[in-house]
């Protein structure tokens, strides 16, 4: 092969050989560069048909253009012979880096992120690599990460990699056969395919050999290797190697796909955590200036006074306060707060004689806790995030989907749930926090999994009687209460059904989408699931299967009736697959025997081509007499109803998509704003106005 061309390329010495191919390096002599060129190893099942299909994924992979991706420039088929023409890499691969000892702990983190941002780029082209692997990665002398073979491996992975390795004689046999096996994830080996998470559990392996020099699995023949990665846990890694670094290696290395991190960018984005706690910070500044709060002038405010009613809405572009009085019936509205930003949970505190607002903003600056002493016209302005991970956890905050206030005799204490699951505690109104370890310690939180909406604990309920038992809700990882204030969990989940596991009925691993509790009866408990309305006599030892003539008991959204203790209000969406309301009538069903029977409440609602979706903080009520309940969708429209479901009207449409609604009676206070909102009616009862009038002139 040296000095003879390949395209326009003149061989010039071998550089290596693995399992794909020889690689030599090469003269280009139209281009004059030098260049690395693969030379495919023949193999008689690598038809006619299959070296095609290996040129076109070698140029879909020569599309990657990436600083941590090697370039392939040219391919092509001289006298039978596949040839791959790329970027020549100066450097050492990480399998002679780290063969010794391993590598130091910031070294592998620095590299492991550019290893997840090469997959980022290439699973977002829908490129699986399929053999990532250290003897594929080179480092350069500089420093920057280079992953070689993108989407090679896929064809030829097909036909002379994955296959042999199913023969004992190939896995004993061939040596490069056995080292390609040590980064096979479980499903591969059982025959199930490749996909993006395939290439995480390889990043997994490729990380924790690079920390420590050796193979999270290993074995004497391809079978016990075999054997130890669908089995056996990889051994732990204590001390150089980071807590925050192991908690990353353990996820990636979960033996179920659906347990792993689930994109490359979430590697990405923990190993940056961990990353960035390794970084001291400099001292603050004494003579900082940053105002503490900011005022927001530009913004429209509703004037609240005693006895007016509040409705809270966030949205996925800002927040909104709408003000009436008891009636209900005409609405001022204030807003948009935080424009742009995201608004996932808000609550009113009027604990103690305070009128605090609070706000969770999510923008890609950050997610920030947010409060307002005056009803939104000034808000506090955090120079950093209060509600932070631990550096060992090697978790960033995402969201806060949950702000729960402690209970009336606490009037210091809140909660908070976020995504990465994790729940928050503050025992001083809210000026620091703390993080519940109990939970997140749990042997369960490895095996959890995100949701289609994140990983994120979105539901706190306090037991007003028992001051030790709180139940949290987590998509997708099941109910979990705790009954010594924190320090220990336990789940609760048995007789709820998860569609989408093996087995129907798991210890843990449900995707609950919400939790409801009357405080005047805490052993019950309603939960709405994916896929399953359930309820607990119990507290929540065991659920019940309450979907009892309700047209889908798949939805997001359930609030309880806050007098009647068998009343609970749903909106049913049709299916996982189509998130909107059934048959496209927008309906709430309410139960008045505790779900023993529902009863759809459509008066006012859209009923045709209505193909609404209500999340699930989107719904709730409040405590006026009759009740009211309210809720918003994700077109942006808010509905109402002031007579406990009977009739409803749309309060406001034309905001953005509507994630958080919430309620609030201003029992005391004066005025704080006289700027001059804009009304909203309802149509209903602007038309019922105008044809009274008209009756007027008519007599």
């Amino acid at each position: 092969m040296i000095g003879q061309v390949l395209g326009h390329c003149r061989v010039q010495a071998k550089i290596g050989e693995g399992g794909m191919g020889v690689v030599y390096r090469a003269y280009d002599e139209v281009l004059q560069r030098d260049v690395a060129v693969k030379v495919v190893k023949k193999d008689p099942r690598l038809d006619c048909s299959a070296s095609q299909n290996l040129l076109q994924e070698a140029r879909v992979s020569s599309s990657l253009a990436h600083p941590n991706i090697c370039t392939i420039h040219d391919v092509g088929e001289t006298e039978g012979e596949l040839y791959i023409v790329m970027e020549l890499v100066a450097g050492k691969s990480l399998r002679e880096m780290c063969a010794d000892a391993g590598l130091p702990a910031e070294l592998v983190i620095r590299y492991g992120v550019q290893i997840s941002s090469a997959l980022v780029r290439a699973h977002d082209r829908g490129i699986v690599h399929r053999d990532l692997k250290t003897a594929n990665i080179v480092v350069t002398p500089d420093g920057l990460v280079k992953v070689l073979d993108f989407g090679l491996a896929k064809r030829v992975g097909d036909g002379l990699i994955e296959g042999p390795t199913r023969t004992l004689e190939t896995m004993q046999a061939g040596s490069t056969m056995s080292g390609t096996l040590s980064y096979m994830s479980p499903e591969v080996l059982r025959g199930e395919g490749a996909d993006y998470r395939s290439d995480l559990w390889a990043l997994g392996v490729v990380l924790y050999e690079a920390a420590s020099g050796r193979l999270p699995f290993e074995g004497r023949t391809g079978f016990e290797l075999s054997s130890a990665i669908l089995r056996e846990l990889p051994r732990p890694l204590g001390p150089p190697v980071p807590p925050g670094l192991w908690t990353v290696l353990q996820r990636c290395l979960a033996k179920e796909p659906m347990q792993r991190y689930q994109r490359a960018g979430e590697v990405q984005a923990a190993l940056e955590a961990v990353q960035s706690a390794a970084i001291f910070a400099p001292a603050p500044n004494a003579e900082r200036n940053e105002p503490l709060t900011t005022v927001l002038h530009s913004v429209r405010h509703t004037r609240v006074r005693k006895g007016d009613f509040l409705l809270l809405v966030g949205t996925t572009k800002g927040a909104f306060i709408l003000r009436s009085n008891p009636n209900r019936t005409r609405w001022e509205v204030g807003g948009p707060y935080f424009h742009g930003h995201a608004v996932y949970a808000m609550a009113y505190d009027n604990r103690g004689g305070q009128h605090r607002l609070w706000a969770s903003t999510q923008s890609y600056w950050g997610t920030l806790l947010r409060s307002s002493e005056d009803f939104g016209r000034i808000w506090t302005n955090p120079q950093e995030a209060s509600i932070r991970f631990p550096s060992d956890t090697g978790l960033s905050l995402k969201n806060i989907w949950q702000i729960s206030l402690g209970r009336a005799d606490e009037p210091d204490v809140l909660y908070c749930g976020v995504e990465p699951a994790g729940l928050f505690e503050s025992r001083d109104a809210g000026e620091t926090w703390s993080f519940v370890r109990g939970l997140f310690d749990h042997p369960h939180r490895p095996r959890w999994v995100p949701g289609n909406g994140g990983l994120a604990l979105h539901t706190i309920v306090l037991d007003p009687v028992n001051k030790q038992r709180m139940y949290v809700a987590i998509s997708a990882g099941g109910v979990y209460r705790t009954d010594d204030g924190g320090r220990s969990w336990s789940a609760q989940n048995r007789g709820i059904r998860a569609m989408f596991m093996p087995g129907k009925y798991p210890e843990f691993g449900q995707c609950i989408h919400k939790i409801a509790m009357h405080p005047a009866r805490p052993e019950r408990l309603f939960l709405q699931n994916h896929w399953g309305l359930y309820r607990s006599d119990d507290s929540s030892e065991n659920w019940t299967d309450i979907a009892n003539g309700v047209p889908s008991d798949f939805g997001f959204a359930m609030v309880m009736h806050p007098r009647n203790l068998d009343c609970v209000y749903i909106v049913p969406v049709e299916s996982d697959q189509f998130r909107c309301a059934c048959d496209g009538r927008l309906r709430v069903y309410r139960t008045h025997n505790g779900g023993a029977s529902w009863e759809p409440l459509a008066r006012g609602l859209p009923q045709k081509q209505a193909y609404e979706t209500v999340l699930r903080d989107a719904m709730t009520v409040d405590s006026l007499d009759p009740v009211g309940i309210y809720f918003g969708t994700r077109s942006g429209q808010l509905f109402g109803s002031c007579d406990e479901g009977k009739t409803w009207s749309k309060i406001l449409d034309g905001l953005p998509s509507i994630v958080c609604v919430r309620s609030a009676f201003i029992e005391d206070g004066s005025a704080y704003s006289n700027a001059s909102p804009r009304v909203a009616s309802p149509p209903s009862q602007s038309k019922s106005r105008k044809s009274s009038r008209s009756r007027r002139k008519r007599k």
